[in-house]
C-alpha cells in the first residue's frame, strides 16, 4: 500500500478510529481544494475497508487476497465511477449501474466500496439516482464522494454524507514534502504559493513548467507596452492557453500591481518571484487603468469563451492593455 501523504495522517487516523469503533458511515464526502490528496485518501480508505487482515494502525496489510485483487484492479467489491472518455458529466446510466452493483452481496468477507470522483460533475438525473442509494444503503457498503466543489452537489446529497474537509497543510510541512520532490527550493516555494498551498497541485505546476511560462507571459506584456510586440500577435499565442490561463495570470499580476501602488509595499504580493517587474509596471500605469483591466478580465472569465470567441476576447484585453485604457 502506498504511503500516505504526511498532511493526511490525522484524517486517516480519524477514519480508522471510526472503523475500529464500528462507526463507519455508509457515505462520506471528501471535499477541499484541488491538489490536497482527496482521491488518494479515498483509495487508501477503500484498501483498508476491503482488507481481510488490517494492521493495528488501520492500514491495509497489502498481502491478503483482497489487497492483491485491489492492487491488480480486479477486486469485485471495489467500484470507481468517474467521467467516461470525452464526457463532461457523470451520467445517470453510470450511477444506476453502480447502484445495481452495490445492491449485490459482497464477494469477500467485508465491505463493498465505491468512489465517485469528481462527484460534483454528476448531471441532475445522475445525482437524483444516487440519492435513492444514499437513502436506502445496502449493508456493509461505503460510498465515498470526492469533490473540489461540493457546493455544486445538491443539498440533499450533501446532507446524507459525513463531510470530511481537507484543509491546506501547514506551509512548513508542505514545503518539506515538496522539497523532497523538487531540487530547486525557490521553484518549490513559488509553485506552492501559486497552488494556494496545495502540495500536489504545486508539484504538477512544477512539472508543467509553469514558473517559466509565467515569466514569459509577463515579459510579453512588457514587450507590448514598449513596442517590441503587438497585442494581436501576443493574443494569438495567449488564446491557445487552456482555460485562458495567461489571462488569469494577468488578473493576478494586476491585483499585485494595485497592492504595490496603493501600499507602496511589495512584501505581501502573491507573485513574489515577479516582484521587480510588477513593481516597475505598477509605477507606470494609472490605478484607474488597472482597475478597469481587472473588471474587463473578470467579465471575460465569468462569461467564458468558446474556441471561436477565445481569440477575440484575448485581443480585446491586450489591445486595451496596449492603449493603456
Amino acid at each position: 500500500m502506498t504511503a500516505l501523504y504526511p498532511w493526511l495522517e490525522a484524517l486517516h487516523l480519524s477514519l480508522a478510529d471510526q472503523l475500529r469503533q464500528d462507526r463507519m458511515p455508509h457515505a462520506l464526502l471528501f471535499s477541499g481544494n484541488p491538489g490536497l490528496g482527496k482521491l488518494a485518501l479515498a483509495q487508501q480508505l477503500a484498501g483498508t475497508l476491503l482488507c481481510n487482515a488490517r494492521l493495528p494502525d488501520g492500514q491495509a496489510c497489502g498481502k491478503c487476497p483482497a489487497c492483491a485483487q485491489l492492487a491488480a484492479g480486479s477486486n469485485p467489491d471495489f467500484l470507481y465511477l468517474t467521467l467516461e472518455e470525452d464526457a463532461t458529466a457523470i451520467k445517470v446510466d453510470q450511477v444506476r449501474a453502480l447502484a445495481g452493483a452495490l445492491s449485490m452481496c459482497a464477494h469477500g468477507q467485508g465491505f463493498k466500496v465505491a468512489i465517485i470522483a469528481p462527484a460534483d460533475l454528476m448531471n441532475t438525473n445522475a445525482a437524483n439516482s444516487l440519492l435513492k442509494t444514499l437513502e436506502e444503503p445496502s449493508d456493509n457498503t461505503v460510498l465515498v464522494l470526492v469533490s473540489d466543489r461540493p457546493s455544486r452537489l445538491p443539498a440533499t446529497i450533501r446532507s446524507r454524507c459525513q463531510q470530511v474537509r481537507f484543509n491546506t497543510p501547514d506551509p512548513k510541512l508542505a514545503m518539506e514534502w515538496l522539497s523532497g520532490h523538487l531540487a530547486d527550493a525557490q521553484q518549490a516555494r513559488i509553485c506552492l504559493e501559486l497552488a494556494a498551498g496545495a502540495p500536489l497541485a504545486a508539484l504538477e505546476l512544477a512539472a508543467d513548467g509553469v514558473v517559466e511560462a509565467r515569466r514569459e507571459r509577463l515579459g510579453q506584456l512588457v514587450d507590448i507596452l514598449e513596442g517590441r510586440a503587438t497585442a494581436l500577435d501576443v493574443a494569438q499565442s495567449w488564446s491557445k492557453d487552456e482555460g485562458l490561463q495567461a489571462i488569469r495570470w494577468m488578473r493576478d499580476w494586476l491585483m499585485d500591481m494595485l497592492r504595490i501602488r496603493m501600499t507602496g509595499q511589495r512584501q505581501e504580493i502573491r507573485n513574489i518571484d515577479l516582484a521587480d517587474a510588477l513593481d516597475g509596471l505598477a509605477r507606470k500605469l494609472d490605478k484607474r487603468v488597472m482597475f478597469e483591466q481587472v473588471d474587463r478580465i473578470n467579465r471575460v472569465l465569468v462569461a467564458g469563451a468558446g474556441s471561436l470567441n477565445r481569440q477575440l476576447m484575448t485581443e480585446d484585453i491586450l489591445l486595451a492593455w496596449a492603449a493603456g485604457q
